[in-house]
């Protein structure tokens, strides 16, 4: 019989490197939109109550998102141009089986796009239709491309930066839709269907809402149900990891 080993070495989310990475960023994030406070930062959920829509995969659905959104990220409405392109669903043969994979940000037709040039002194926006049958992207969608007019528009930030932009749906409170949707597997009636969104791994969107919530010293925090299974999982083992280490996070190496 193998006798397997227990190992001893300790759990640590990530490496050093990128735990750095999102800390630093956090306090920057802190620095540069102080208001409001971290801890009184509103964090939007898949309820009614949050998104009070008839979602009938209307492009009214996608004004109506982009209204609250806007709101919690605290960008006027008015200022935003929002338009549509077909995208959709991809098809490739493996030879034993044909895989469909949905838009995806690793290639060019992305399933969002932020446009540099302002339209009439607005920001500009457009979204993948597609996008409109399902709430879940949409909204996480609309929340990454906002968090571009929050670090590039209002010149936050003098060149793009997508992990840096992911992680800001956290910091604005839309966190859950975009880690929820960072990666999903499913099967349909005659075919396997990968879904992929965000730039940012499981691991890492974990570990980024961990830290936001460590932040807000949240050790259970009420949204932490709305996840999915996979980053629950994660996000927990990472959040027991900040406050088993707090004097060692947001510390840096002269």
């Amino acid at each position: 019989m193998f006798k397997f080993l227990k190992s001893n070495k300790k759990y640590e989310p990530l490496d050093k490197e990128l735990r750095k990475y999102f800390e630093n960023n956090l306090l920057w994030f802190i620095q540069e939109f102080p208001d409001p406070k971290i801890e009184e930062r509103k964090i939007l959920v898949p309820v009614e109550q949050d998104f009070p829509i008839l979602w009938d995969k209307s492009q009214n659905v996608a004004f109506e998102t982009l209204k609250i959104i806007c709101l919690n990220m605290r960008i006027d409405y008015n200022e935003v141009e929002l338009d549509f392109f077909d995208n959709g669903i991809k098809e490739i043969n493996m030879g034993y089986e044909t895989l469909f994979v949905e838009s995806d940000p690793s290639i060019p037709e992305a399933a969002g796009i932020y446009h540099p040039e302002k339209i009439n002194d607005r920001y500009h926006i457009s979204i993948d239709a597609t996008l409109l049958e399902n709430p879940d992207k949409l909204i996480a969608t609309i929340a990454h491309e906002l968090a571009h007019v929050k670090l590039l528009g209002e010149k936050e930030l003098d060149q793009n930066d997508e992990m840096l932009t992911d992680f800001a749906t956290v910091f604005f409170g839309l966190g859950i839709f975009n880690a929820n949707t960072s990666f999903q597997f499913k099967t349909q009636t005659d075919r396997w269907v990968a879904s992929s969104m965000g730039y940012l791994k499981v691991e890492e969107w974990a570990y980024a809402l961990a830290l936001f919530a460590f932040k807000r010293n949240e050790i259970e925090p009420d949204w932490k149900q709305y996840l999915n299974l996979t980053i629950k999982k994660e996000f927990e083992k990472c959040l027991k990891y900040l406050f088993d280490n707090e004097n060692e996070i947001f510390k840096f190496d002269d």
